[in-house]
């Protein structure tokens, strides 16, 4: 297992020569430049180091530091300034950070630094033993969940991850597919390569293709220069491909075509070129009857589908809805500077209720929009949306229906709504992308509402 760590640093020289240094040391480093980047990445990601510059452009490293101790009272760090004061040293011993190092510095001072907190650290994986967030000791961070369903995928994850073979991970929308593919990849020999993902309903076809392969100069008009393709700069590592149902039948055909041969081609190019890909490709889709359709080639599809893990939706994984929304309170309160403490059981209640049509997303979503509105410390029924506080009186308007499955209750969902939120807004609450939303209108004929 690497050590997650975060470098927030204001120059970019140092950033990139220091995260090299330490990727080589085997941590996995992610850097950013200034107090937000930091914040944002770190409530996502929970790392287990920061080495934070107190004059950030934006805001204050020890004021940065407090608030990622906050989230994790376990995180080491360690400080850096370039001009080194007697209250900045006070104020970081109050702190307890980890170290308190002078710029410029050589990364030999970095890596002993680490040397020590790492040799100190045997007290901290006891606690983390102890964590009631469920993290496989691969560290599926920041897989979130300690249902059946979710240790059941992590064991097949453990089994799949160090080998070569392709998978296809199946769930419905917003149920966190790429964080699982993020986690088979993180898992495995190519963890030091590159994750590119790719959304393949995000771009028209003709860009799509020259994002997939590159392009050489003079390929069309516009090409002035050569451009590498996502699948040759994926060299080495893992292709995620998003959507992947979505792809054109004649880039279908491309795509085999590299899965095959494990050759690229620019466009414009006359020379091929070796890579060395995995692919984990993801859908919401019935692959199966877009084979029968004529809308999915056969061949690509058997290729893509080698393992196949599915994802369960939200409202299949027991306590997993209060783990999450607790997790997402957390992050969203250290974004807005609110001091929130918990969620009333009441509240909790109401989120057990919902079905989650958008899943994850979703379930974000609405723990973003209480965290807005609570006035608090903590989360009440009166600070979720109406639709979730008021779904007992939505599902009364459905009693002709048995057994209300999560596609009929998305349909009056937006039969109910539409007339009052937005179309983006719509979407959000669905978890959801505006694309999706019309194409579930178009399927069951639904107009807008105007």
């Amino acid at each position: 297992m690497s050590e997650r760590l975060l470098i927030s640093d204001s120059d970019i020289n140092l950033r990139n020569n220091l995260s090299n240094y330490l990727q080589k040391e085997g941590f996995n480093v992610d850097c950013v430049s200034n107090f937000q980047q930091a914040l944002n990445i770190y409530a996502s990601y929970l790392h287990d180091f920061a080495i934070i510059e107190i004059e950030l452009p934006d805001g204050d490293g020890i004021e940065l530091a407090n608030k990622i101790k906050s989230l994790n009272p376990n995180v080491k760090i360690i400080l850096t300034t370039s001009y080194p004061s007697v209250g900045s040293a006070l104020k970081a011993l109050k702190l307890k950070v980890d170290d308190f190092l002078i710029k410029p510095f050589v990364y030999e001072e970095i890596k002993a630094s680490l040397k020590e907190i790492l040799g100190k650290k045997s007290e901290l994986e006891e606690q983390k033993e102890k964590a009631t967030i469920y993290r496989d000791k691969e560290e599926f961070s920041p897989i979130i969940g300690e249902s059946t369903e979710i240790k059941h995928i992590f064991e097949k994850i453990k089994k799949i991850a160090n080998t070569p073979t392709n998978v296809l991970l199946l769930g419905e929308t917003g149920t966190g597919k790429e964080l699982f593919a993020r986690a088979i990849h993180e898992s495995s020999y190519r963890k030091k390569k590159p994750f590119v993902a790719i959304n393949c309903a995000s771009l028209p076809e003709h860009l799509l293709e020259s994002e997939l392969f590159g392009f050489v100069k003079g390929a069309f008009t516009g090409a002035t220069s050569d451009k590498k393709g996502l699948l040759e700069i994926a060299d080495g590592g893992t292709v995620f491909l998003d959507e992947i149902g979505d792809l054109p039948l004649s880039l279908q055909a491309k795509l085999l075509r590299v899965l095959e041969d494990m050759e690229i081609r620019p466009l414009g190019s006359v020379i091929n070129k070796k890579v060395d890909l995995r692919f984990i490709s993801a859908t919401n889709k019935n692959l199966i009857e877009a084979v029968k359709e004529g809308k999915f080639r056969e061949d690509l599809f058997f290729r893509l589908n080698v393992i196949s893990l599915n994802i369960p939706p939200l409202r299949e994984r027991g306590k997993d809805i209060e783990i999450l929304a607790h997790h997402f309170m957390r992050k969203f309160a250290i974004k807005m500077s609110k001091n929130l403490k918990k969620i009333d059981p009441q509240a909790i209640k109401l989120l057990y209720k919902h079905p989650w049509p958008g899943n994850i997303r979703e379930l974000q979503n609405v723990i973003e929009q209480a965290v807005v509105f609570c006035e608090t410390d903590t989360i009440t029924p009166e600070d979720l949306p109406e639709y979730i506080q008021y779904q007992e009186k939505f599902v009364d308007r459905t009693k002709e229906i048995p057994a209300l499955s999560i596609e009929e209750y998305t349909k009056e969902f937006i039969l109910k709504y539409q007339s009052i939120y937005t179309e983006q807004e719509l979407a959000e609450m669905l978890g959801i992308t505006r694309k999706a939303l019309w194409e579930k209108r178009k399927k069951w004929g639904i107009p807008r509402s105007s």
